[in-house]
């Protein structure tokens, strides 16, 4: 699939040609949580089980690793933030169906099968 755009079609509309504000607000907020979390983690509970601690590490870094997927790049839309956006708009939307096919109006013009 190939689209044809000009040359400076997203110029100025994107931060280091690739990111919005939301994104980089979405990125910023994830990875900045998971910071907080982690310095509170380390220096609260780090007297306890060794392997619990673990466990709490990793969970803590989730919204970061959360929020940095959601901006990658995905395909022809802009990212996975995009593309998961789209998706609950068209679940949202009522869909019309156009019928194209053969209309039979009452019962005498359809047509009845005849045994040979």
């Amino acid at each position: 699939m190939e689209f044809r755009v000009p040359k400076n079609f997203k110029r100025g509309r994107l931060i280091a040609n690739r990111y919005t504000i939301y994104d980089l607000l979405i990125a910023g907020s994830g990875i900045l949580l998971s910071f907080l979390l982690e310095l509170f983690f380390f220096l609260n509970l780090l007297s306890k089980g060794i392997a619990r601690n673990l466990v709490f590490a990793v969970l803590f870094l989730m919204p970061g690793m959360i929020s940095i997927l959601f901006i990658l790049p995905a395909g022809i839309y802009h990212n996975v933030f995009t593309f998961l956006e789209l998706g609950v708009l068209n679940l949202k939307t009522k869909k019309i169906y156009i019928y194209e096919g053969v209309k039979y109006y009452g019962s005498s013009a359809k047509k009845e099968k005849q045994d040979p």
